[in-house]
């Protein structure tokens, strides 16, 4: 490799690192004309560079009330902490180089040992153990039931994990209690509630635990057909490894809600609304769904590919400007998507276009499309790949909610271990 090319691998584009702090370019132009962050030039390359490490720092930065390059209110850049802001890192999770580490533990590790509700005791207690998920209780269960009836039905899923999120905050008494014990409570509940707020497609098959039966429940929500082992193994994989993922937009969302010492369910709620951004990190799991459905057979991969650019439309789901290389949750989530059978055309479509953008771009998939393929192998309804992260992350959200309730400044109540 070439001098060159060892350098090009230390540094990015002032786009890739828009995406990767979630700001503008024009922000990342701010940063650079007030010294937040320094920009190089490469031997016969007139565009801006910035440091690779040097960016992955500055998104772990004290966290600052959102204000754009100008002064007013938009992307963020550093200014002194106020009462309500989030703290600069996080014990919870983060990136180190090419892995994602929960607590400090590898999160693709956690998929041969784990399951969906112990990664997220892992994340809240600090400590491993056994799932504890439990679910809703029959009055809440009729009451998602009674509110999912009067949602229009062409409603996304996502839809209705936000009226659902709104409903439960509603109902709980005792929402704004942020003890550490209480916020764990409400945690336990919170992901099979979701599930349980989804439109039922076909009836669950019997589980043998808490952890399986998450797994089996969502699939019922999203698919007509009975799953497989593999499907449910593909399912489990996904939660487990979009549980958590260091301070990215929709955590950082998270936590500033939790700043300002908002009840849990109206951080996860802020998360979620961060999360259905379609142009969130690589592209949402829905809007990679949409442009692999426009695909009705294999050849027709590189005409389709070719018309969206033609276009100007993005081709959505591929690089993660916050790793040093691909994606670990994308590559183990593609592996486990090649072994859960589905359709087998769409499987070679799906091959065929991560193949095509690899070789023309270089360009490896991230999670939103591997999600995205998910529910186009396995033709899942729109949208279903975005429950299926809002129901995985809000473990990560209650997670950085717990540490922020306990270092926001003012927070006096008492925080016991649960």
């Amino acid at each position: 490799m070439s001098l060159t090319e060892r350098r090009r691998d230390d540094v990015m584009s002032v786009s890739q690192a828009a995406e990767m702090l979630g700001v503008k370019p024009s922000t990342v132009y701010a940063y650079i004309s007030r010294k937040l962050l320094a920009s190089t030039r490469l031997p016969e390359d007139r565009r801006s560079w910035l440091s690779r490490a040097e960016v992955e720092a500055f998104a772990h930065r004290p966290g600052a009330r959102p204000v754009a390059a100008d002064g007013t209110a938009g992307d963020p850049v550093p200014l002194a902490t106020t009462t309500a802001e989030p703290t600069a890192g996080s014990n919870v999770g983060g990136i180190v180089g090419h892995r994602l580490l929960y607590r400090g533990r590898d999160a693709t590790d956690l998929l041969k040992s784990g399951s969906y509700g112990a990664v997220a005791e892992l994340l809240w207690t600090a400590r491993p153990g056994t799932s504890r998920l439990r679910p809703p209780e029959q009055p809440t269960r009729d009451l998602l039931g009674r509110l999912q009836d009067t949602m229009p039905t062409a409603s996304l899923p996502l839809d209705r994990l936000k009226a659902a999120a709104v409903l439960l905050g509603a109902s709980d008494p005792f929402r704004y209690d942020l003890s550490r014990s209480a916020v764990i409570s409400i945690a336990r509940t919170l992901a099979p509630a979701f599930v349980e707020s989804l439109p039922t497609r076909a009836p669950a098959q019997e589980a043998q635990d808490t952890d399986d039966s998450l797994a089996t429940q969502l699939w019922s929500k999203l698919s007509d057909a009975e799953p497989s082992p593999a499907q449910l193994s593909l399912l489990s994989g996904a939660l487990i490894l979009l549980a958590e993922h260091g301070l990215g937009p929709s955590t950082r969302a998270a936590r500033e809600a939790a700043a300002s010492k908002a009840d849990p369910y109206s951080v996860v709620l802020a998360g979620t609304s961060v999360a259905s951004g379609l142009l969130l990190g690589g592209g949402s799991s829905l809007a990679v769904q949409a442009w692999l459905e426009e695909i009705g057979s294999v050849t027709e991969v590189p005409q389709v590919l070719a018309d969206r650019l033609v276009r100007g439309d993005r081709v959505s789901g591929f690089g993660q400007p916050r790793y040093a290389g691909p994606d670990p949750r994308a590559a183990a989530m593609m592996t486990l998507l090649a072994d859960s059978g589905g359709d087998q055309d769409r499987q070679h479509i799906v091959r065929e276009v991560v193949d095509l953008v690899h070789s023309r771009r270089n360009l490896a998939p991230n999670a939103e499309f591997a999600l995205g393929a998910m529910c186009f192998v396995h033709r899942l309804p729109r949208g279903a790949g975005e429950a299926v992260f809002v129901i995985a992350r809000s473990a990560g959200w209650i997670a950085h909610a717990i540490e922020e309730y306990e270092t926001a400044p003012g927070t006096n109540l008492p925080f016991t271990h649960g």
